[in-house]
């Protein structure tokens, strides 16, 4: 039986370590005050470096952390186990005409 390819996301691992960052920033800077308001280049530096190590933590963390299994079974291709002829021509189709249904009402009459 084949084996899946897990799927990594690192770009979503950005976003989220950005939206992250920022909230832990802003936490850090007015409930908790460990950032000071003194100088705004200071402030700024500190929130650059906070976003900036959280979002690479996450990015990380979606490269190389653990990947969830994945939802279904693998896809048709990759459990087939045979040969397949790729180049040859499908089948003709068929032309007749399917049975008609026994329940019809006769036709009407025309006159």
């Amino acid at each position: 039986m084949t084996q899946t390819q897990l799927r990594r996301h690192p770009g979503r691992g950005a976003i989220w370590g950005l939206v992250l960052g920022l909230g832990i920033a802003v936490y850090l800077t007015f409930v908790w005050p460990v950032i000071g308001l003194d100088d705004y280049k200071a402030v700024a530096i500190k929130w650059a470096l906070v976003v900036g190590g959280v979002m690479l933590a996450s990015i990380l963390w979606g490269l190389f952390g653990p990947a969830r299994k994945p939802k279904g079974a693998a896809p048709a291709y990759a459990q087939s186990t045979g040969w397949v002829a790729h180049d040859q021509a499908p089948p003709a189709p068929v032309d007749t005409a399917p049975p008609a249904p026994d329940d019809l009402p006769p036709p009407p009459d025309e006159g």
